[in-house]
Order: structure tokens, then C-alpha cells, then sequence
């Protein structure tokens, strides 16, 4: 999402572009003013969700947003950030149950939203965890849910996806972000050759979504998990699958695989 305000570096956690029409001091008080906006329009719960471990800055029957005209909000889009999304929930669960994934290991949480997967990464012991989200909105409402739990980790609103190449990580977690066929198409491709060159890629996947985009055998389940009843009423989802992906061999790897000492008597042949 895009806002009218771009927001600095405000610490070494959080990586934003300065607007040069204001100095440091008054982007202080703007990033402190929306921190604000978020504590007054949301609870902090670790309720009626997959992780009670976390806590999280959320929109709940509590907050006073919930039955709030869209012209009374003060977020000019839907504040996705403020809740926790059943893909998410599976992604979160999974790090927790499975700590070894991360340990030691430098993490990316992409499509970060509430941050829980990141957090969840950097609780577990991950050498470094980068939270990203392109909505300034999101950067902010996670740092504030990382120190919440007495975390830290990096934040940033760049687009990784189309910016840089993944191999700065060794695992990679993603939800959430799956919306037009093009986003999808361009995102999987990437995830793809991020596994191929050995980077562990796991999806968060409540609506079978990307199965319907991966290839057949491309994927695998590594976990299932039912939704809480409030998950359910909220969102619409029943239970949340965590995906991982796995070296794919196409038909013609197949077949170069299956007559390669052909092709290398061929090659030697074509120099003799």
C-alpha cells in the first residue's frame, strides 16, 4: 500500500526513505504520532489465535475501530496489519514448534504484516530476522509488536521482491500476499529459484492459493492446523496449511539427467 508519508530510519531496526522537507526532530513526532494511532485503535492480545505465546498489537471486538464508520477510521486503507491471518497463524505455529528451522540461521519474514512470524524467528534464536512490508503502516506495528515481546528485529518497506534477489537469507517465510495472478506468478517464480539455490522456503497457505500455482511436486505439506472459532467467524478460514517448497526437476532436467552421457559423447565428438 502507498501513503501520502514516507516514513525516516528511526532506528536501527527500521529501514524508511526521509522525506528532505522535514529534519530529524519532526519525523520523531510524526513516527510517534502514528504509534500512537495504533495503540488507541487496537488491543494487545495473545488470545483466540494458533501462537498465545505472542503478544500482538491487533483490531479485536475491543478496539474502537470495530464498528466504526470507514470515514472514522484514521488508516486511508484497510489497516491489514492489525490482523493476524490464518496464514500467518500456521507460519508462527510452525517456527515455535519447530525452532530448529531458524536457529542460527538468517531469516526473512516477507509480507510481514503484524511481524509474528519475525518475531516468532528471532524468539527461537534465528542469528537475524528481517521483517518486510511495503506498507509504512505495517513497519511501524511491528516494531511495536517486537518490543512487545522484548525482541528486536530488522524492518524494512522496500520491495525485496522486485528490488533484490533473496540470497541474503537462508529462510524465507511468506503469507498473505497472494492477490493478483501476476504478483503471484512473479512471487512463486522467485521463491522457486530461491529454493533451487539452497534457501529454505516455507508458505503460509489457509486457502490453497498457491497450490493451484505451484507446479505439481513442487511443494510439500510439512503442517496442518486447525483455526480458532473467532479465526474462523473473523476470516473464514477453518484450518491453515504451512507449505514447503522443494527442488522441483522439470521434464527436461528429467531428460537431460536420464541421457547426459549421450550429450557428453556428443560434445566430446563435435571437438575430436
Amino acid at each position: 500500500m502507498l501513503y501520502s508519508f514516507i516514513l525516516i530510519s528511526l532506528a536501527v531496526s527500521i529501514s524508511f526513505q526521509q522525506d528532505p522537507s522535514l529534519d530529524t526532530n519532526a519525523w520523531l513526532e510524526k513516527y510517534d504520532k502514528y504509534r500512537k494511532v495504533i495503540e488507541e485503535n487496537t488491543e494487545i492480545t495473545n488470545e483466540d489465535n494458533l501462537t498465545p505465546e505472542i503478544r500482538l498489537h491487533l483490531i479485536t471486538p475491543k478496539s474502537r475501530l470495530w464498528n466504526a464508520k470507514t470515514q472514522d477510521s484514521p488508516f486511508k486503507d484497510s489497516p491489514f496489519f492489525a490482523f493476524y491471518w490464518a496464514g500467518g497463524q500456521g507460519l508462527t505455529r510452525y517456527v515455535l514448534d519447530h525452532p530448529e528451522i531458524v536457529r542460527g540461521q538468517r531469516v526473512l519474514d516477507l509480507g510481514s504484516g503484524c511481524g509474528a512470524t519475525a518475531i516468532a524467528a528471532a524468539r527461537c534464536g534465528a542469528k537475524s530476522v528481517t521483517a518486510n512490508d511495503i506498507d509504512p503502516w505495517a513497519c511501524i506495528s511491528i516494531d511495536m509488536n517486537a518490543k512487545l515481546n522484548n525482541l528486536t528485529v530488522n524492518i524494512t518497506n522496500k520491495n525485496i521482491v522486485q528490488e533484490t534477489n533473496l540470497s541474503n537469507w537462508d529462510v524465507v517465510f511468506v503469507s498473505g500476499v497472494w492477490y493478483k495472478y501476476e504478483e503471484v506468478s512473479q512471487l512463486i517464480f522467485k521463491l522457486r529459484m530461491a529454493c533451487d539455490n539452497g534457501i529454505a522456503v516455507y508458505v503460509g497457505d489457509p486457502s490453497g492459493t498457491i497450490k493451484a500455482f505451484a507446479q505439481e511436486g513442487e511443494m510439500k505439506t510439512v503442517a496442518e492446523y486447525e483455526c480458532s472459532e473467532y479465526t474462523f467467524k473473523l476470516l473464514g478460514y477453518k484450518e491453515t496449511e504451512v507449505l514447503k517448497f522443494q527442488h522441483y526437476v522439470t521434464k527436461e532436467d528429467e531428460i537431460i539427467e536420464k541421457y547426459k552421457y549421450l550429450i557428453n559423447d556428443l560434445n566430446m565428438s563435435l571437438f575430436v
